[in-house]
Parts: C-alpha cells; structure tokens; sequence
C-alpha cells in the first residue's frame, strides 16, 4: 500500500483505467487496495471519468474565481501564530481533538490517516461556514480588547 500521493496521481490513474475500459466502480476498488484511506472517494472517480469522456487531459484542478490559491502565505502564517502565542486559549481544532479522544495508534501514519479521514468527511460548507464566522468572532474580539469567549 502506498503511503502517500498527489491528487494529480491519483487522477492519471484513472484516466489510464478509464481509457483501458474500466468502470468508475471498477477503478474506485482497485485504487482503494493501493491508496487505502488516502484513496478518492468513489463520486470523485466518477467524476473523472466524466471529465476524461468529455476530452478533458489537464489533470490539475481548475482556477476557482474568488478563491486564493493558497491561504499560507506568509502574513496569514504570522498572525495564526502570533493569536495563538497571545492567547493559549485559542484552540483551532476542538472538534478533531474530540474527535481523537480516545483513541489508540500505533503509528504516526495511522494519525495522519484518521485525521485526514476526519477533514474529508465535512461538506464544503462546513469549512465555509466556520471561516465566515471568523470575521463576527475577531470583530467582538476586538471590541471586548480581547476579553471575549464564545460558549
């Protein structure tokens, strides 16, 4: 089993099964005893699949207007790190540290597959939702000069 991979990976290898006639059911089992957890969810393969009968060849995901590339840049790095070095009572992943609560691993791999199990199984919305309210929270934040805790 592999240990790590590139969604541009994982897509040409569905476009190859797609092209030789595999199924999208097909390509999703197969990948699944290679990838594992790591693995595209089935209505990504589909997708695909999709996209490839369409004429479709760049493997790369599409330019999304209003939407950064990236949200690492470094003014974004210094100020996540500098709210929490003034506030250790900021706490950036409660839910996936319930989550975690309680369970045993007996490797970091198998960490990192449980917490990327986690991330995928929240819908878009949910990422987007708490990001909208960061903006109401820093505002009373702000307003209270820091004295605000949201319960």
């Amino acid at each position: 089993m592999l240990q790590s991979s590139t969604c541009e990976e994982q897509r040409s290898v569905v476009r190859f099964l797609w092209a030789k006639g595999h199924k999208p059911s097909e390509i999703h089992r197969d990948m699944r005893g290679v990838y594992g957890d790591d693995c595209m969810d089935r209505s990504n393969v589909s997708r695909w699949c999709t996209f490839f009968q369409e004429g479709r060849v760049n493997l790369s995901d599409s330019p999304r207007s209003g939407r950064p590339t990236t949200a690492a840049i470094p003014q974004n790095v210094r100020g996540i790190e500098a709210a929490i070095l003034n506030d250790r009572r900021v706490h950036l992943f409660g839910p996936m540290k319930k989550f975690l609560a309680g369970k045993r691993f007996e490797t970091d791999v198998e960490v990192k597959s449980a917490v990327r199990r986690r991330l995928h199984s929240n819908k878009t919305d949910f990422y987007e939702q708490g990001i909208l309210k960061l903006v109401t929270r820093w505002e009373k934040c702000v307003e209270k000069v820091g004295d605000y805790v949201e319960k």
